[in-house]
């Protein structure tokens, strides 16, 4: 897979991209967007075949959800602050 760079403003663009097509969209709406249209463009591919593409596709899913374990660890290993202090930037690991 190619090196990506995560950032908040690219999850905000997303996420107000997909508001514009559905105006009350929360955050599960929003994932299955995200997903559909991982799929819709992987299977609307001409350049690949059907085998490389389930391939792509699992490799796609594993990396999702090395991303979310990563999220995961990094939220349980730090200590929640009490609400009314509760402020910031979450930035992606480097690396990986």
């Amino acid at each position: 897979m190619a090196d990506i760079q995560l950032s908040p403003r690219l999850f905000q663009d997303i996420q107000q991209a997909v508001e514009r097509q559905h105006a009350d969209a929360d955050t599960g709406v929003i994932l299955q967007y995200l997903a559909a249209v991982a799929g819709y463009m992987l299977g609307s591919e001409r350049g690949m075949q059907a085998d490389d593409k389930e391939a792509f596709l699992s490799e796609l899913c594993a990396f999702a959800g090395r991303v979310y374990q990563d999220v995961q660890g990094q939220q349980q290993s730090q200590p929640a602050a009490p609400a009314q202090q509760a402020f910031g930037y979450w930035e992606p690991p480097k690396g990986d």
